[in-house]
């Protein structure tokens, strides 16, 4: 046997001691509400030596149209040792991303293990959002706690009594509070909102408060 040859053996069994001794990471599972995209999976149980660390990468349309398929690294998620990532910030677009986890252990690696289906932050779910209304003079005071990133929220408002002239406002989710001026002093006025995302998709909506505009 020549020397490169038994060096070629001896470095593809060190190849496949590094790669493929470390089980996968399995039931790799996304959990998306209010567009905030946590992809989770079990802690690997496996024996090393030393701790556990994942990797997670992600790879969208932009990086199979035009970057040959490259996968993007999530930068905040490269050999962590929580059993999550937080890949909000990275999925920046309506579009399918396949995403893929890995173990290490040393220089022991796993097979990657992909997410199935891919993942569209458009199948976020919604939550009702938490809506708090004061009256302030002749003007009504409607604020959000936590808003999704780039939603809006339809806020629909009547006089009590006169549902069918109900008014919409919609308000983009950074601006937080709306403030609903000229109304009639004495009157009552009952508030419901709703979360919209611009692919058109809608929380349910709140319970309605009610309040008073008090006569000066």
């Amino acid at each position: 046997m020549t020397v490169s040859l038994l060096q070629l053996i001896m470095t593809l069994l060190t190849f496949t001691n590094d790669v493929w001794t470390l089980p996968a990471p399995s039931s790799v599972i996304m959990e998306s509400v209010d567009m905030r995209h946590m992809l989770r999976w079990p802690p690997l149980q496996a024996t090393c030596n030393t701790t556990l660390l994942y990797s997670v990468q992600y790879q969208g349309e932009f990086e199979l149209e035009h970057q040959n398929g490259r996968w993007m690294e999530a930068p905040e998620c490269q050999r962590i040792t929580l059993s999550h990532c937080d890949l909000t910030s990275d999925l920046g677009s309506d579009s399918d991303y396949n995403i893929r986890v890995r173990a290490h252990c040393g220089s022991q690696r796993s097979a990657w293990t992909k997410l199935s289906p891919s993942f569209n932050r458009r199948q976020t779910k919604l939550s009702v959002p938490k809506m708090t209304v004061m009256s302030a003079g002749d003007a009504i005071q409607v604020s959000f706690e936590t808003l999704p990133q780039t939603s809006t929220v339809d806020v629909t408002i009547w006089k009590k009594g006169e549902k069918l002239q109900a008014v919409m406002h919609s308000m983009p989710a950074e601006e937080e509070v709306l403030h609903i001026a000229a109304l009639q002093e004495g009157a009552e006025y009952c508030i419901k909102a709703q979360t919209v995302l611009h692919s058109g998709f809608r929380s349910n909506s709140t319970d309605t408060q009610c309040v008073s505009i008090i006569e000066r």
